[in-house]
């Protein structure tokens, strides 16, 4: 029977080490540009036929700025017709720079009421409302950080980290039961 409760034990300890192993491979071969781990907007409310900045700022799980990230630019909705980007089109794609803002430039069109971006980098999505007024001077800058106050944790850093804990747990009964029985 010791030999069996020694076995069981072995296990939780090779998944430990070959997740180790994982991690390790995977801190020397680093994809670029890093995943992107948050997405957050902002822009200036604008007047009619004025144009404002839309940033976008892509942070890696960690949270640093990533570099080198393509950054899609749509226009959701509007309230006329003739909003668009520097490229003349609803859409446009632009790329962070080392500070992981990408910036495209909204030409807001004539007619005063909202319009729709959203950003989309990798598999993450932000939203923001450009104000179009007549007198833009009291109303603020929209966007930012995300809301959700995430912290950029990715869903296998979680699941690799549950995994350890049961593998541990699974290691602590194994090896108390096997105690209990020698006495």
């Amino acid at each position: 029977m010791q030999k069996s409760a020694v076995g069981l034990a072995a296990v939780p300890a090779l998944v430990l080490l070959v997740g180790a192993l994982a991690l390790a491979q995977g801190a020397r071969a680093q994809t670029y540009p890093p995943p992107v781990g948050s997405l957050s907007v902002e822009a200036a409310s604008t007047e009619p036929g004025g144009t404002t900045d839309v940033d976008a700022t892509v942070l890696d799980n960690d949270g640093n700025p990533v570099e080198g990230a393509d950054v899609d630019f749509n226009i959701v909705s509007q309230p006329g017709n003739d909003a668009q980007w520097d490229n003349g089109e609803l859409e446009t794609t632009e790329v962070s720079e080392a500070d992981g803002v990408a910036t495209a430039v909204l030409h807001a069109g004539s007619t005063p009421g909202s319009i729709i971006i959203e950003t989309v980098s990798g598999s993450t999505t932000a939203q923001v409302t450009v104000a179009v007024a007549e007198d833009v001077s009291d109303l603020p800058t929209t966007g930012g950080l995300p809301a959700d106050g995430s912290d950029g944790l990715a869903g296998w850093q979680i699941g690799f980290l549950a995994g350890v804990l049961i593998a541990l747990a699974g290691t602590f009964v194994v090896v108390t039961s096997g105690r209990n029985r020698q006495a």
